[in-house]
């Protein structure tokens, strides 16, 4: 295939992606600088094209073969794959979409939550790496103002590990991260969700979750949307809410906290990162109570 136009398109952290022209056709065309994480992505997508040819509810950037038949290719940079270009954009302000997005978002997650594929994909195991990589930062400058209401967080997460462990789990496939910047809405209201490289067996609590990741102050709205559009007899469990809430919360932080130490960011990237890590660390678990209090009252309406 040869291109004819190739434009930087500047999202993700992990990742670059490029728009790109081809015989009159527009791709999506992601590069990843290689290593663990390209690994992971890769061994996905096999997951992607296997929803694609499923004919799932929603459009899902299903790889395109290369002329050897494989998902993805290396380059000197990294890997890559190339994807059909989806339609539509992101709504402003997630999750305070409209009522007939998120019913739609309902339905989407309760189809890929009963999906049953081939396309093998690693188990949700609990795991609290990022609490080992945080520790290795409380003492720098950055983070020092608030080592006290870290390790405070730090431990609910340990004590809610625990609890999460000893739970009776329904484990279905799961995005990981569908929300926000994720998800693109066309003209017609169909949804498109992208960005599959983390996607994991786990319990439907980890997808349903995202639906209350927001800026704070948050509300029930999103949720109750979701869930309405959602079996109402699967289980689910405020815990699970709790576990993965608090683990999304610190992993934001400290992933802000990295870039700061060892990301060499200009001036402008900085002050971002610092913000991030109020806006979506601190200012997030200084009100997981209440996002609790909600997630309580929505399950208990079902």
């Amino acid at each position: 295939m040869a291109f004819d136009g190739l434009r930087f398109i500047p999202l993700g952290w992990a990742s670059a992606g490029y728009s790109v022209n081809a015989g009159g056709e527009q791709y999506f065309l992601k590069l990843w600088p290689g290593g663990r994480g390209a690994a992971g992505a890769v061994a996905r997508l096999p997951l992607v094209r296997e929803l694609h040819e499923a004919g799932f509810r929603a459009r899902v950037p299903y790889p395109v073969p290369t002329s050897a038949g494989k998902l993805s290719g290396s380059v000197p940079a990294g890997v890559v794959a190339l994807f059909p270009y989806l339609p539509g954009t992101t709504p402003a302000d997630w999750p305070r979409w409209p009522d007939t997005v998120l019913d739609e978002l309902g339905r989407v997650l309760a189809d890929l939550h009963s999906v049953s594929l081939s396309a093998v994909l690693p188990r949700e195991q609990f795991s609290l790496a990022v609490a080992d990589e945080l520790r290795l930062h409380l003492a720098e400058r950055v983070v020092r103002p608030q080592r006290a209401a870290l390790m405070d967080q730090l431990e609910r997460l340990e004590r809610l590990q625990s609890a999460v462990r000893r739970l009776p789990s329904r484990f279905v496939v799961c995005h990981t991260d569908l929300a926000g910047d994720n998800l693109l809405v066309d003209e017609h209201g169909r949804l498109s969700a992208l960005d599959w490289d983390n996607a994991t067996l786990a319990p439907p609590e980890y997808d349903l979750s995202l639906l209350l990741h927001g800026e704070q102050p948050v509300d029930g709205h999103a949720l109750r949307r979701g869930l309405a559009a959602y079996p109402a007899d699967v289980p689910l469990s405020s815990d699970l809410f709790a576990f993965f809430l608090l683990r999304r919360y610190v992993e934001d932080y400290t992933a802000r906290v990295v870039r700061l130490q060892h990301g060499f960011p200009d001036p402008a990237d900085a002050e971002e990162a610092r913000e991030g890590m109020r806006t979506w660390g601190s200012a997030q678990w200084e009100r997981l109570d209440v996002t609790l209090s909600i997630v309580r009252e929505a399950l208990q309406d079902r």
